[in-house]
């Protein structure tokens, strides 16, 4: 059966989530969310996208937010009911290991909700405190037993045991509100972006200690580990893309985005092709090889988060 290639984002204030044509642009589908969805994941399979359903337009917005997981069927282009979260608001940050089961973090609440079979049960199995305030962002490890948590209110990362909540959460210093966070493949290596010192700090992730920073462009918001083995930092208030050796944390890159950056993507099968998704409602190739950056196709309000699938022809 022949496959095709699409790009699935959430569109946060056109309030869905959608699935482009790579190659040409068309949209395939597009399915309405509640208003204000962040951030999405998507499952082992690459069928199935969980969104989480912030509610309100940014983290400086007042409001409780919304209290739900949306469940999206990619293949089938629809929406399939929600994983329920109340009493805990403001869903954010979702991640899902290597079997299937599903992190969300409460950015309200403070706290991580943990979906074991979500595909049998709507109800969070587990909720662990994250251990610090305004909680946005986290990455996991692949087995789930450990999540790192960035927090911009209290300015710290956080390591939190899911399955263990008898262990306190460990917290340490990354800079300023702290928010973009990734994992070395070997899961031994903690970076995470600093919003208001503008730089990037590698942590040993089993000690949450400083291993080293560096400077980075204004506000960077986003971090990826990409398949040739480089960092990238998307730095929103300096519209660019840099790239770091992340053994050395050498500069190696840059590339001036125009708009403001917001997520992301690498293809699965080219080593050669990223896509980035930009403020200015609009997704761009980044040809990794040459750093030349060209427009793809638009979207719609407000794109956040970006996968590059596989789906079989219809």
């Amino acid at each position: 059966m022949d496959t095709r290639w699409i790009a699935v984002l959430v569109e946060k204030f056109g309030h869905s989530f959608s699935g482009y044509d790579l190659e040409s642009g068309a949209r395939r589908f597009s399915v309405p969310l509640p208003d204000y969805p962040h951030e999405f994941v998507v499952d082992r399979a690459r069928l199935r996208g969980y969104v989480g359903h912030y509610g309100v337009q940014t983290f400086a917005h007042a409001g409780d937010g919304g209290a739900a997981v949306c469940c999206v069927d990619i293949a089938g282009g629809g929406r399939e009911g929600d994983l329920e979260c109340a009493p805990y608001h403001r869903i954010h940050g979702l991640q899902i290991d290597a079997r299937g089961r599903v992190y969300a973090l409460s950015e309200r609440d403070n706290m991580l909700l943990v979906f074991e079979a979500p595909w049998e049960s709507r109800t969070p199995a587990r909720a662990v405190p994250s251990g610090g305030v305004k909680s946005h962002l986290f990455v996991l490890t692949g087995d789930g037993q450990r999540a790192y948590v960035t927090n911009l209110l209290s300015h710290t990362v956080t390591l939190v045991h899911p399955y263990d909540a008898s262990r306190p959460p460990r917290a340490a210093h990354a800079g300023r509100r702290p928010e973009g966070c990734c994992l070395s493949p070997d899961e031994s290596l903690l970076y995470v972006s600093s919003r208001d010192d503008h730089t990037i700090a590698r942590l040993d992730a089993h000690t949450l200690e400083v291993l080293g920073t560096v400077a980075t462009g204004e506000d960077p918001t986003r971090l990826y580990w990409s398949p040739c083995d480089r960092l990238f930092a998307l730095n929103y208030g300096e519209r660019s893309l840099r790239i770091f050796d992340p053994h050395t944390l050498v500069e190696l890159g840059r590339v001036d985005t125009g708009a403001r950056p917001i997520a992301l993507a690498f293809h699965p099968a080219d080593p050669g092709r990223a896509w980035l998704a930009l403020n200015d409602h609009s997704v761009s190739e980044l040809d990794l090889r040459t750093l030349a950056l060209r427009h793809a196709f638009a979207t719609g309000k407000e794109p956040d988060g970006l996968a590059i699938l596989a789906l079989p022809s219809r």
